[in-house]
C-alpha cells in the first residue's frame, strides 16, 4: 500500500471472501468435504561435525552502507567499524530481498527467499505481506548449528521480533530481549497526552498530515524513554553490555553462535548528547526524534536536525559495537571465530525530499547494506568483493566456512567463490520487494514497479534510475527508456514466477494422518493472500 497520509504506520486492508450458508434445502446435506491439511512437517537438521569455529553475527537496523569509510562515508564517524572493515572481507553489492524488518529476519535466519510473499492477517500493528513469524517448516541457522553441537544465544532489542506470537528465538539455547524501543509496550502510556513541544515545534506538530497516530506514537515513545534512560544512555548500550556479558560468561563453551540485534539507528533518532555534538555542536530547541514516513514537508531546521540525529545514532552504534569487538579481541576469540557485521537496510535522509524507507523508496540509500565478514587469521582482510549478494546468501556462506552443509530448504548461495575469485558473479541482478512494490537492480539500472498493482490503493508510477549517470538515484527516467523498463519487467516477472512454489508455508505442525496421506504443502493456503 502506498501511504500518503503521513501517519507513521498504516494498516493494510484485506477483504476476505465470505461464505454464505443455505437454509431450508429439501435434499439431505452432503457429507462434509475432506478438510485441507492445516499444517506442515518440520524436519530436524541432520547431525554434522564441522571445524568448530564460533560465529558472532552483529546486526544493526537502518544502518546505511555509506556510514562506513569503505562504502564512501564522508561525514559519519564510525572509527571502530571502519577498523573492523580493514580486517574483514568487504562485500560491495549486498542487498536484502524481502523487506523490511520482519521479512528480512525471515531470510537472515533461514537462508531462504520469501518473494513473492503472502499477506496473513495478524494481531500486530504492522500489516504487510511477508510480515509474519517463521513458518513451521522453516529451518533456522540456530537449529542447524544446534545439531552440530553449538551453544547459541540471541540478544536483541528489535521490538517486532519480541511481539506475542513471534518465534524468532526458535532454536536458541538462550535469548534475551532488551525492551523499550519505539512503541514497545515497555511502560503504560498515560491516557492524558503530555506536551510534545520538547520534541517538535508546535507548527510541525499541528500539521494535519500527521494524523492521530503520530501523537500516540510520541506518547508511548516518550514514556518508554523516561524508563530506559535509567539504565544507560541508549538502548544499544544495553544490547552491547548484554552481549559482552554473555561472551565473558561463555567464552569456554565453544563452539558457540551469538546473534546480536541492535534496533539503532532505527528511528526514533535520539542520540546521546556526546554523539549529537559531533554533528550539531550546541544543539538546542526541539529534539526532532521521529522523521516522517509520509510526504510531509520538513522545514530546513528539521532536516538538519534529522540528519545530525541519524549520524549521532550511527556513531553511538559504532561505539557500542566497538566495545563488543574489543571484548572479542580481549577474550582471544578472533582466532577461532567468524565475526559478521551487517545491516538490514538503510534510510533516506532527505534525498528527493523523503526520509526513512517504504515501498515507494526502494533506492540505494535504503537497499544498499554493509556486509563485512572477518575470518580467523584475517583471511582476505580488506578484500573487496564485487557482485550482487543478498541476505538469504548469509546462512549458506557462514555454514560453508564452518565445513557444514546447509539445510535443503536454503535457497541462498555460498558467497565464498566470489571472495576467492573462483567466480565473478552469482547473479546479474538483485530483487527487493517491500509490500506490493518491487525493485530490480543491475549494475546500470535500478527499476521499481508494483508487482501486485491490484493491491494498491492508488496507482504507482514506476521509477527508473541510471546508476552510471545518477549514482545517488535522484532523477527518475522511466519515461525515457521503454526498452530498459521492458527488459527489467521481464526479469522481475521471471523472479516472481520462479518463487511461486517456494515461498508459501504454514504456521502449524501437520496432524498425524494415515500412511500415504501426507499431502504436499499447497502453493497457496486459506487465510493467505499472495
Amino acid at each position: 500500500m502506498i501511504d500518503k497520509s503521513g501517519s507513521r504506520r498504516q494498516f493494510l486492508k484485506a477483504t476476505p471472501a465470505l461464505g454464505a450458508g443455505l437454509a431450508g434445502c429439501a435434499r439431505p446435506a452432503a457429507p462434509p468435504a475432506e478438510p485441507e491439511p492445516s499444517g506442515s512437517i518440520w524436519q530436524r537438521p541432520p547431525r554434522q561435525q564441522g571445524n568448530g569455529w564460533n560465529v558472532i553475527l552483529l546486526v544493526s537496523d537502518t544502518f546505511r552502507a555509506d556510514n562506513l569509510a569503505c562504502y564512501g562515508s564522508k561525514w559519519v564517524d564510525c572509527p571502530h567499524l571502519n577498523a573492523f572493515a580493514r580486517e574483514a572481507v568487504i562485500f560491495d553489492d549486498a542487498y536484502p530481498e524481502g523487506m523490511p524488518t520482519i521479512p528480512i529476519r525471515r531470510t537472515l535466519m533461514t537462508g531462504r527467499r520469501i518473494v513473492p510473499f503472502y499477506y496473513h492477517r495478524q494481531h500486530e500493528p504492522v500489516q504487510l505481506p511477508g510480515w509474519h513469524e517463521l513458518y513451521n517448516e522453516d529451518v533456522t541457522l540456530s537449529e542447524t548449528l544446534k545439531e552440530a553441537g553449538y551453544t547459541s544465544a540471541l540478544i536483541a532489542d528489535v521490538p517486532h521480533m519480541q511481539r506475542p506470537s513471534r518465534n524468532f528465538h526458535r532454536g536458541f539455547d538462550y535469548y534475551e530481549w532488551i525492551r523499550g524501543q519505539e512503541v514497545d509496550s515497555y511502560t503504560t502510556a498515560p491516557r492524558k497526552m503530555p506536551a510534545f513541544t520538547d520534541l517538535f515545534p508546535e507548527s510541525y506538530l499541528s500539521r494535519p498530515e500527521h494524523g492521530e497516530g503520530f501523537t500516540r506514537f510520541l506518547n508511548q515513545y516518550k514514556r518508554n524513554r523516561l524508563r530506559w534512560l535509567k539504565h544507560g544512555e541508549s538502548l544499544v548500550e544495553q544490547v552491547a553490555k548484554a552481549a559482552m556479558a554473555w561472551l565473558q560468561e561463555n567464552r569456554g563453551e565453544a563452539p558457540f553462535y551469538l546473534h546480536v540485534e541492535a534496533f539503532d539507528p532505527h528511528e526514533p533518532w535520539d542520540p546521546p548528547r556526546r554523539f549529537l555534538e559531533k554533528y550539531m555542536p550546541g544543539a538546542s530547541g526541539p529534539s526532532w526524534p521521529e522523521p516522517p514516513y509520509g510526504d510531509i514537508k520538513v522545514p530546513p531546521e528539521g532536516v538538519a536536525r534529522f540528519r545530525a540525529n541519524y549520524a549521532g545514532e550511527s556513531s553511538c552504534v559504532d561505539f557500542w559495537f566497538g566495545r563488543i569487538l574489543k571484548t572479542i579481541a580481549d577474550l582471544g576469540l578472533y582466532g577461532n571465530s567468524i565475526v559478521v557485521f551487517m545491516a538490514d537496510h538503510g534510510a533516506l535522509l532527505g534525498e528527493q525530499g523523503e526520509f526513512l524507507k517504504g515501498p515507494t523508496r526502494l533506492r540505494g540509500q535504503v537497499t544498499h547494506i554493509p556486509l563485512l565478514i572477518r575470518m580467523p587469521g584475517k583471511e582476505g582482510a580488506g578484500q573487496r568483493v564485487k557482485g550482487f549478494v543478498q541476505i538469504p546468501d548469509i546462512v549458506p556462506t557462514i555454514l560453508g566456512r564452518l565445513n557444514l552443509k546447509p539445510d535443503p530448504r536454503v535457497t541462498g548461495a555460498d558467497l565464498w567463490p566470489l571472495a576467492t575469485g573462483q567466480t565473478k558473479s552469482i547473479r546479474d541482478h538483485a530483487v527487493q520487494a517491500y509490500g506490493w512494490i518491487a525493485a530490480v537492480r543491475t549494475s546500470e539500472w535500478n527499476y521499481s514497479r508494483a508487482w501486485r498493482p491490484e493491491k494498491l490503493d492508488r496507482p504507482y508510477a514506476p521509477q527508473l534510475y541510471n546508476l552510471e549517470q545518477d549514482p545517488e538515484e535522484l532523477v527518475n527516467v522511466a519515461a525515457k527508456y521503454a526498452a530498459v523498463t521492458a527488459e527489467l519487467d521481464r526479469k522481475l516477472d521471471e523472479y516472481i514466477a520462479s518463487g511461486l512454489d517456494l515461498t508459501s508455508g504454514s504456521f502449524h505442525e501437520q496432524a498425524d494422518r494415515p500412511a500415504g496421506q501426507l499431502s504436499r504443502l499447497p502453493g497457496r493456503r486459506r487465510g493467505a493472500e499472495a
